[in-house]
């Protein structure tokens, strides 16, 4: 998962760079392609980061009601 994170993460950057030299280029084209891309990438990364954290959340609700039901 965390590797996944990463990959997102590192593509991000890299599409936001090219994402400004696009406008430096004035390729308007480049420009919504590599915005697309770039929202999707970051939609992925921000329910991937959800998905983990409610995963996580529930595990350490049923512990914590495991350790107070003890």
């Amino acid at each position: 998962m965390m590797r996944k994170k990463a990959e997102l993460i590192t593509r991000i950057s890299l599409l936001k760079r090219k994402i400004d030299q696009c406008l430096d280029e004035r390729d308007r084209q480049g420009f919504y392609h590599l915005s697309l891309e770039l929202k999707v990438c970051q939609h992925y990364l921000e329910t991937c980061t959800t998905n983990h954290e409610v995963r996580y959340k529930r595990g350490f609700e049923q512990k914590r009601g495991n350790f107070l039901n003890s």
